[in-house]
């Protein structure tokens, strides 16, 4: 497996300013990952901002550090619901949507993250998932043309709890272009991991990781790698068990310090990419050292 870092981990979710990326690469780089996990919103990293030279110079830049962009991820699908029963908003949610898939095909990733809903307290919950089955059937036509595939994240939209709900999603799409982004730390709170896992191994496009403290029990429980309650170790062993050989992404800002309350950027952010990294790094290991004896 190879080890990657969404860029959130370096400049958090709330950043200042526009990023400065080709710095934020060599600092991926100098860590010593593999690759990286581009992001967009709806500000200043919109894609319709990121000019066509400015991706070509991105990819260069990634490329000649000897690194790869395996995967794009967003938040906009929170705020733009393709599950909303507002069909301007799905609709925007949509354009979000194949704009995602254009940057990723034009940074020669292979997955974009989707979140492909969320529910909402007075839409009933059969209405949701067919809304959102019918937005992901419409993206995943343009993720054909571009070659790119739309990984559906497991997180806490109060839809698709159950991994085997999750898999017959999946399984009712039913599209070559659509498969899994397994967020194990999120399962964690209302299921087990080792179940995603089984369920999913044919599906799975890509793998974040983060650890998650179930003694928290709450959106504040979230904690880098090695420092919550995922056995990371027994992890690793499932998913290369299930033929799992893809990216480990980390995705950990250090606003997952518990006793970190005003995070200094990049200074905390490289902290929380390096942490992380040499975490999975040294479970990476251990792993390999057991199967080798």
């Amino acid at each position: 497996m190879k080890l990657g870092v969404n860029l959130w981990t370096i400049f958090g979710w709330e950043y200042q300013g526009k990023p400065e990326m080709e710095k934020i690469f060599e600092i991926v780089k100098e860590v010593g990952y593999d690759g990286l996990e581009f992001v967009y919103d709806d500000g200043v990293l919109d894609p319709a901002r990121i000019s066509s030279d400015a991706r070509k110079r991105y990819l260069e830049t990634v490329e000649s550090l000897g690194l790869t962009i395996p995967s794009v991820a967003t938040g906009v699908f929170w705020k733009y619901n393709l599950a909303s029963p507002d069909e301007r908003l799905r609709r925007r949610g949509l354009r979000y949507l194949r704009e995602g898939i254009r940057l990723a095909h034009d940074l020669d990733a292979e997955v974009l993250l989707v979140v492909p809903g969320v529910a909402l307290p007075d839409v009933p919950y059969e209405r949701s998932y067919e809304l959102a089955k019918q937005s992901i059937l419409k993206g995943a036509r343009y993720a054909e043309d571009y070659g790119v595939i739309i990984a559906i994240e497991n997180v806490w939209n109060k839809l698709f709890y159950s991994p085997l709900e999750f898999r017959r999603f999946l399984d009712d799409i039913n599209h070559d272009y659509v498969k899994a982004y397994l967020d194990i730390a999120n399962t964690l709170n209302f299921s087990y991991p080792e179940h995603w896992i089984w369920l999913l191994q044919d599906k799975i496009a890509s793998v974040h990781a983060k650890d998650f403290d179930v003694k928290v029990g709450n959106i504040t429980g979230f904690r880098h790698v090695g420092r919550g309650s995922v056995d990371w170790k027994k992890m690793i062993k499932l998913l290369k068990q299930v033929g799992y050989d893809g990216f480990l992404i980390v995705e950990a800002p250090p606003t997952f310090y518990p006793d970190l309350k005003e995070p200094k950027y990049p200074d905390d952010g490289i902290r929380a990419a390096k942490d992380n990294y040499e975490a999975l790094r040294n479970i990476l290991k251990e792993v390999e050292g057991e199967k080798s004896k």
